[in-house]
Parts: structure tokens; C-alpha cells; sequence
């Protein structure tokens, strides 16, 4: 088979870097013959000396199947660490990693192509299929999110607050193919950057999510749901079925190609969310493997209500 050469981006801060490692880890084990990973991390300005060191050893693989490439993104974006408040802020907080995807345009200016992952994802099954996805006409593609097509009340709520043209093609943003070249063709990055820190956007969606999907409206397109098998989706299975065939649903969740833990429920925090068990393999191979992790029983739903009231009494 012909050798492949996939750039894939990752951000983080300090919080998160052993979960970068365990995704680049997940890859690079995972991988088909003749698939060779360019990882390119996305790194703030809090990321240990040592844990850069830690990330540069995922490299050091008896199959020689990656490089690493560690970004300094700590010039940008230092006024937009963004702290949702109010209700929302019960559910989300958005650091500023999360915008670090958007200036990928001008960071990485030889790159055509990437595969974005966030860090709370998992890959399984190799990538090259996922990546040779054509780009033409487009300049991202993603997983859809369910309620955005199917929940009509969140649909029209998304429209009217947001201003966004329409939710048919409104992706997540966790697992992404961008099409760079097309992106800087059409000043997609400038276009981004100008909506950061919007009022409207701030009470509905992560920062980057809803600021890409507004901005590249039009010129998105989906990938095989098995490529981001988020828990959300999981929760709204029957729903994906006006996305994609049952078939396919089916097979997506009996045997993720990439698994997102989306929410609260990370595996590096419990042990028995889904699929935690595969997450701990992967860590136990990673260059973080020495630094033990202090997980427990995910709380049930007595424990979160015990804890939202005494964030809203406190």
C-alpha cells in the first residue's frame, strides 16, 4: 500500500497534555501499514518543559510511524480566555486552546490539508480512509450534531440568537478535516477571529464550534459518523438515523473508529465512562505513564444535583 503522510492538530494547555498524549498514543497504535502521523501540538504558554518533553517522546516508537511538532500559540489570543457565566456556565467553560484551531490557516502555511482532534477523543482504527476524504468545494467537514437538525426548539433558538444562515450542516467541532488551502484562499481565519468574544455566540456553543460553522456556512460536509462518536450522538441514537442509514448508526457505536467523550464524563478523571478501560490501555503506553491519575466512580444523578446546588448556594 502506498505511504501516507496525515497532519493531524492538537491543542492544549497544561490541564490537558496528558490526554493530548494518549490521542497521539491511540494513533500512532492504531495505525495501518504505510500510515505515517505528522502531529502538530498546539501548545499555551503553561505547558511544563517536561511535559513538552513527555509529548515529543510519543516519537519514539519502534514503528517510526510519526514526528512531533511542538507550536508555541502562546502569542495569541491572551485577552480571550473565556469563562462562560450564568446558566451556561454550570455546563461549559471554554479555555483559550480552543480558539488555538483557528489561526491553523496562517500557523501551519505548507499545510493543504489537516485532521483536527480535541483531547477528550480516542482513536481506534486507522485514519488514512478519514483523511483522503475529498475536500473540493468545501473548507471543513465533521460529524454533525443531532439536536441541530432534528431538535427544532434548540434549532430556532441556535438561529435566532446566533444569526446563522441555517443548522443543516452544523458540525462538531472535536473531530475536523480543514481545508486549509481554501481557508486562506478566502480569508477564512480573519473572518473567525472577528467573531471571538461575540455576546451572541458566548451563551450557545463553545467558542470555536459555532464561530466555524457560522463562518464556512455553506461550504461544510459531514464524515462517516464513526469517525466522531460523541456521547451526545449516543444519546440520541434514533435521531442519527435522519443523518445517516441505521446501518451505519449501528456500526458507529457497536465499534467507533474515533470515541469522543464529550461532557464531563472524561476518562481521565473515571473509570467507568465509556470505553474508559481502551483510554487506560493507551495511557499505560503513553509517555505519561509514570504520573498516576486519581479517577473514580462517575457520580450519579443525586452527586450532580448535590454539586450544582452548592455551586448556585456557595
Amino acid at each position: 500500500m502506498e505511504n501516507v503522510h496525515i497532519s493531524i492538530i492538537l491543542s492544549s494547555d497544561n490541564n490537558q497534555i496528558n490526554a493530548m498524549a494518549v490521542v497521539m498514543t491511540s494513533a500512532i497504535e492504531t495505525a495501518g501499514e504505510g500510515t505515517y502521523y505528522d502531529f502538530y501540538c498546539f501548545l499555551s504558554d503553561n505547558v511544563t518543559e517536561e511535559n513538552r518533553n513527555r509529548l515529543s517522546q510519543c516519537a519514539d516508537t519502534p514503528r517510526k510511524n510519526c514526528s512531533v511538532t511542538l507550536v508555541d500559540m502562546s502569542p495569541y489570543f491572551k485577552d480571550n480566555a473565556i469563562q462562560y457565566s450564568g446558566k451556561v456556565g454550570m455546563v461549559h467553560s471554554v479555555t483559550t486552546p480552543a480558539l488555538y484551531r483557528l489561526k491553523a490557516p496562517s500557523v501551519l502555511p505548507l499545510l493543504d490539508k489537516v485532521l483536527y482532534l480535541d483531547t477528550d477523543t480516542m482513536v481506534r482504527t486507522d485514519l488514512r480512509e478519514l483523511f483522503e476524504t475529498p475536500m473540493d468545494g468545501i473548507y471543513m467537514a465533521g460529524v454533525p450534531v443531532v439536536w441541530a437538525q432534528i431538535k427544532k426548539s434548540d434549532r430556532n433558538r441556535w438561529l435566532k440568537q446566533s444569526g446563522i444562515p441555517g443548522m443543516d450542516f452544523y458540525v462538531n467541532s472535536g473531530v475536523l478535516l480543514m481545508n486549509l488551502k481554501a481557508m486562506r484562499e478566502d480569508g477564512i481565519e480573519s473572518k473567525c477571529l472577528a467573531l471571538v468574544g461575540k455576546k451572541e455566540f458566548a451563551p450557545l456553543d463553545p467558542a470555536d464550534q459555532l464561530i466555524l460553522n457560522y463562518v464556512c456556512y455553506g461550504k461544510i460536509g459531514f464524515i462517516p459518523c464513526r469517525y466522531n462518536v460523541t456521547m451526545s450522538n449516543i444519546k440520541h441514537a434514533k435521531r442519527m438515523t435522519a443523518l445517516y442509514s441505521a446501518k451505519e448508526v449501528r456500526e458507529a457505536f457497536d465499534d467507533p473508529s474515533v470515541i469522543h467523550w464529550t461532557g464531563a464524563g472524561k476518562p481521565w478523571k473515571y473509570y467507568d465512562v465509556l470505553l474508559a478501560h481502551e483510554w487506560w490501555r493507551r495511557y499505560m503506553q503513553s509517555p505519561f505513564k509514570d504520573v498516576p491519575l486519581n479517577r473514580g466512580a462517575k457520580p450519579g444523578t443525586l452527586g450532580n444535583w448535590w454539586r450544582l446546588l452548592k455551586k448556585v448556594f456557595k
